[in-house]
């Protein structure tokens, strides 16, 4: 019986150590990222069959388990991939609505200043000295449109960056989740089933960690996780990954684009609607939205002030009487046939009608019979006018040379780079048209001025809105665009936060309750000792008596 009793004394014994081992584990890992508690689990050990029937011997330890909610654990990653989402949309748009703010130096104080000059020089035409200042105010306007066009290009180049260094994590991380899951499959089989909790951690984490690049779907086999994108592409598949490439994009090279490569070795690029949520869908997102928008809307507000303005120096005289020159030049309209063309097609494209140009780039593609042609800012198809073998929609002619085969497409950008090709040409101010010349007036007039400053009032952008009115459009667009990002991220953080104490409770490690806890297996250890002490005085009494 005193053989029993030491066996049961040492059972509690060393359960009250493992306990004692697990709680410092716990408290030690308190502020470890990713640690799930972990928690002793016991059960009772076999009994011994007496006649009179059974005797426990004691406790014994069934595992260690973390404490584990798959169900929350899910909703915070849906959530931190949402947030990681929101969160990259609204940085980088923010950049955006900085740089068009209006103050004095953007584009429309600057425009404000060269109509406040050419009103002073309506009242005198040849005062040089006011001339200057209007070809300083052409100047500047001309240097802002370059920089903020210039500004967005940059956030372009920084973005095809970050999508680089992103996939690379996201392949980093695949790639370490799909060893774990070998190693994890290996431990399990070897520990009759005993799941490895650090590794398990380790795992938990980088999935965690890839959410919020990139969104994902988890699902468990056989103690291994499965991972694929929100369309159901594989990324993990236990210990095989397929990893993403970044490469130009077949419709733009001037833009990165996300390959995936399926098992048949045929290639996709991924949009942001194949990727639903994580950063890298905040930065596609961005990236062909607002920030698309905003370059298309400036291009074509530089287009049409540039325009204009050709049209009405050019139908007046300079001081001397000669004609006036065009005063700003820029890029033509552009046009990028698809890298995975098959046909000799060429796409040459010109204004039909600047002020019915579009903010916005287009699509051509080839169906086998016809040309389809899709609006991209509002995805509207369009059925194009033909006229001398040229399509005419939008206010643009394209004609189209060479034979193209099924599938073959063009993209088509009207304004895009207009605004950061810009640029003024004449300098001189002898060179200014102010007048306009015939027998009763001659050349000194400043009637031509009086043209260039109606060019403030009239409706040129689409025929409805001023330049000014265009601008402030723009502005007010990424400034709503930005609010809204704004709320929407407070939110989704807020959310996020709520959710993670959530999981906190469970899964975190409270150190007050560490503490009491290990205070209790303390005392626990301290009288599973006493059995044993009582075991070895009983012991001895029996030896005593056989003497």
């Amino acid at each position: 019986m005193s053989n029993s009793l030491m066996n049961t004394g040492i059972s509690g014994l060393n359960t009250a150590q493992n306990m004692l081992n697990v709680i410092s584990n716990n408290i030690s890992n308190a502020h470890t990222v990713g640690y799930n508690r972990q928690q002793q689990i016991l059960r009772q050990a076999n009994g011994t069959k007496y006649n009179f029937g059974f005797v426990g011997n004691g406790v014994a330890v069934s595992s260690v388990n973390r404490a584990y909610n798959s169900f929350v654990v899910g909703q915070l990653r849906q959530s931190q991939s949402q947030n990681g989402s929101i969160k990259a949309y609204y940085n980088e748009l923010s950049k955006v609505d900085n740089l068009l703010a209006e103050n004095e130096n953007s584009i429309s104080s600057q425009l404000n200043n060269l109509f406040a000059s050419l009103n002073k020089l309506s009242s005198n035409a040849g005062d040089a000295a006011t001339k200057q200042t209007v070809i300083s105010d052409l100047t500047s306007l001309v240097s802002q449109f370059n920089k903020t066009e210039l500004n967005l290009k940059n956030q372009i180049a920084n973005i095809n960056t970050e999508l680089t260094n992103n996939i690379d994590k996201v392949n980093t991380y695949t790639q370490q989740i799909a060893d774990l899951n070998q190693k994890i499959a290996k431990l399990q089989a070897v520990s009759g089933g005993h799941e490895p909790n650090s590794l398990l951690d380790e795992r938990d984490q980088l999935v965690t960690e890839l959410s919020e690049l990139i969104g994902i779907t988890v699902s468990e086999q056989n103690g291994q996780y499965n991972i694929s994108l929100s369309n159901g592409l594989s990324l993990v598949q236990g210990a095989s990954t397929n990893q993403l490439a970044v490469q130009p994009s077949a419709s733009d090279p001037a833009l990165n684009t996300i390959i995936y490569t399926h098992n048949s070795g045929a290639t996709q690029e991924l949009t942001s609607q194949n990727i639903a949520s994580g950063r890298l869908n905040g930065l596609l997102a961005f990236r062909d939205g607002p920030l698309l928008e905003a370059r298309n809307q400036l291009g074509l507000l530089a287009l049409n002030l540039a325009e204009r303005f050709n049209e009405v120096h050019t139908a007046g005289v300079d001081v001397n009487g000669d004609p006036g020159e065009k005063l700003f030049d820029y890029h033509k309209p552009t046009s990028i046939a698809n890298s995975q063309n098959q046909g000799n097609a060429t796409v040459k494209m010109d204004y039909n009608s600047v002020t019915e140009v579009k903010a916005s780039d287009y699509k051509i593609e080839f169906n086998g019979n016809d040309w389809v042609v899709t609006r991209l800012s509002d995805n509207q198809q369009i059925t194009p006018q033909v006229s001398d073998g040229k399509l005419v929609f939008d206010g643009l002619s394209i004609e189209i040379s060479g034979n193209a085969v099924a599938g073959d497409s063009f993209l088509l950008k009207p304004v895009a780079d207009v605004a950061s090709s810009l640029q003024l040409l004449v300098k001189d101010v002898n060179k200014l048209a102010t007048g306009i010349n015939d027998d009763e007036n001659g050349s000194g007039d400043n009637r031509n001025v009086a043209k260039l400053l109606d060019i403030q009032n009239e409706k040129l952008v689409n025929g409805t809105k001023t330049l000014n009115s265009a601008y402030t459009s723009l502005v007010s667009y990424i400034g709503s665009e930005t609010q809204t990002a704004k709320i929407s991220a407070q939110s989704s953080q807020n959310i996020t936060q709520e959710i993670y104490e959530q999981n906190q409770s469970i899964s975190g490690v409270n150190i007050e309750e560490e503490y009491i806890s290990m205070q209790v297996y303390m005392q626990y250890y301290q009288a599973n000792a006493k059995v044993i002490d009582a075991a070895t005085t009983i012991f001895d009494t029996i030896l005593g008596l056989a003497k």
